[in-house]
């Protein structure tokens, strides 16, 4: 019987939201990649990822074997950067025995009997094994932006779809013409929101008199307030004051400051490109915000510029028009500079703001984000115009 194995390159290209969440755990449109992967393929039993996110995932995926010293038997390895389209999944379902998807030199999926321990599924070690690599481009994501554009495929349903113990107040519209309304368990939609489907509003999340327009998945114990269209916002984060977020992905334990704003089309009506690499990749996006790292601080009245990156933990104030590393405090337009954010302040806030959830940060999150620090330093050092913070 064949496996199914995750597996996440070091820096992929759903970098940097991959920095501290497997790929394959990122959500695509309203559902996470592996989901895709369980239904198409089957169960994944095992994840080969990078180290910084082994204990992590241990915690929150126990049923995964992370980081296996050695994969017995035949194993369907898949990245969890694929495109989780069904004929992508179908090319990486039908391959055979010692072959593999080689989309731009990298591999998207591959069939091995057994895979050596250290041994990374790149296109160069396959073949060394004697594996068979099949042409398929455009197998593989080619950035965050492609995760916002995955809320336009069809969200299930039909109408508007509740959970148990949801609340809504007087004066709320719902508008389904589009696409149905799923609210989850728990959930409360407070009087003056109007939503329109496609939407998903998670477990336990409060929706503050707001404008959810179509094509938004809000996660778990979320708060939302002001106008979000097209995008992703995950678990734990607060937007609960007026402000717009469109076609963005806003990492888990995000607060968005109110009067906070995302750009998401430009001026010239043109496509949108963005920083890979040090060179500027066209999206072929009219429309496209920014991309939030887990952690990080948007304070009030911000305003990010159409295609930036705010990395992990990172503080944000006044006009952010170029991407921001992890773990600083940015200012540019305000005179404050860019700083240096210090690990352990850094860590001292998250576990404040999980508190106020009554939760906690646990020994596995802290390892991820001190692994994390360490290998952003010299992003982050190449930013830094002034001291630590």
């Amino acid at each position: 019987m064949t496996s199914v194995v995750l597996f996440q390159a070091e820096r992929d290209s759903l970098w940097p939201l991959s920095l501290t969440r497997p790929s394959h755990s990122l959500q695509y449109g309203f559902r996470p990649i592996s989901s895709y992967v369980k239904h198409a393929l089957g169960a994944p039993e095992a994840a080969l990822l990078p180290g910084r996110l082994a204990a992590q995932c241990r915690e929150r995926e126990p049923g995964l074997s992370v980081n296996p010293e050695r994969l017995e038997g035949e194993a369907l390895l898949v990245n969890g950067a694929i495109r989780p389209t069904p004929d992508v999944l179908e090319r990486a379902g039908a391959l055979g025995p010692g072959q593999f998807l080689d989309s731009g030199g990298e591999v998207a999926a591959a069939r091995v009997a057994s895979l050596p321990e250290g041994v990374p599924p790149t296109p160069e070690a396959l073949k060394k094994l004697g594996c068979e690599g099949l042409r398929s481009e455009g197998s593989l994501l080619s950035g965050p932006w492609e995760l916002v554009q995955g809320l336009g495929a069809r969200l299930e349903g039909k109408g508007v779809v509740y959970g148990s113990s949801v609340q809504v107040e007087d004066d709320v519209v719902f508008d389904t013409a589009r696409g149905p309304v799923l609210v989850a368990d728990g959930a409360r939609i407070e009087a003056f929101s109007r939503i329109e489907g496609p939407s998903l509003i998670g477990r336990g999340s409060v929706i503050h008199s707001a404008r959810i327009n179509g094509h938004t998945a809000v996660g778990e114990q979320c708060r939302v307030g002001g106008e979000v269209e097209w995008s992703i916002v995950s678990s734990f984060t607060n937007k609960a004051h007026f402000g717009y977020v469109g076609h963005s992905f806003v990492g888990e334990w995000v607060n968005m400051g109110a009067g906070c704003v995302t750009s998401d089309l430009k001026n010239t009506y043109g496509p949108i490109r963005v920083e890979r690499g040090g060179t500027k990749v066209d999206t072929g996006m009219v429309k496209l915000g920014c991309f939030v790292g887990d952690y990080a601080k948007v304070s009030i009245n911000a305003m990010l510029y159409a295609g930036r990156s705010v990395g992990v933990a990172s503080h944000v104030h006044g006009l952010v028009s170029e991407d921001v590393p992890p773990f600083v405090v940015y200012g540019r337009s305000t005179g404050m500079g860019v700083g240096e954010l210090s690990l352990e302040k850094a860590l001292e806030t998250a576990r404040r703001m999980k508190s106020r959830r009554d939760r906690a940060l646990t020994a596995a999150e802290e390892e991820t984000l001190r692994l994390c620090f360490e290998q952003t330093a010299a992003e982050r050092a190449a930013a830094v115009v002034v001291g630590k913070r």
